[in-house]
């Protein structure tokens, strides 16, 4: 199994440890170092527009801020629509980039966003290997989606778990067929 950009990893309903419960982590990048993703359906209780009072910025977009993972927590991740850029932005897919800058938030401001974005703190990684002896083992802490759906990627944190259960079933059905 080759963990690519852009896969997703969904917590297995029954073999998934309590921090990682109904998580669903987009992979961010993966290479012989490290993997490195943002858990898409964690909320937290930030707010975006205290955050960018604080910066003497105002904010007009989306006020939620997810959990993207513990690692790096002081860090604010974008991931968006690859059509929309900022001076640090890294390509994942041919859909979606993640940027991390504050050119993003004084563009954001101005009313330069992209059509569809997600804000993170933190992410979550895995060194090498790491991620993929979990999915090897017998009882593996996740299910893996190599091509997840724009409707996943971009549906409510709220219904998300349950929808990527439902595509991880339909790729492992599909295989069968």
């Amino acid at each position: 199994m080759v963990i690519r950009d852009g896969s997703i990893l969904v917590a297995h309903p029954v073999h998934c440890d309590r921090e990682h419960s109904r998580a669903v982590v987009y992979i961010t990048e993966s290479n012989a170092i490290s993997t490195v993703g943002v858990a898409l359906n964690k909320l937290s209780s930030y707010d975006m527009r205290e955050f960018m009072d604080q910066k003497g910025l105002e904010w007009h977009g989306d006020r939620s801020v997810h959990i993207g993972g513990v690692y790096n927590p002081h860090a604010l991740i974008m991931l968006h629509d690859s059509y929309w850029y900022s001076s640090n932005t890294m390509q994942v897919t041919r859909n979606y980039s993640i940027s991390s800058d504050s050119t993003m938030l004084e563009k954001m401001e101005m009313g330069n966003t992209p059509d569809w974005y997600k804000l993170f703190i933190g992410c979550t990684a895995w060194s090498a290997n790491e991620l993929e002896f979990e999915l090897r083992n017998r009882k593996p802490r996740w299910l893996f989606i190599p091509n997840p759906s724009d409707e996943l990627v971009q549906c409510n944190s709220n219904d998300m778990w349950a929808r990527a259960v439902d595509e991880y079933s339909q790729v492992v059905f599909s295989n069968y067929i």
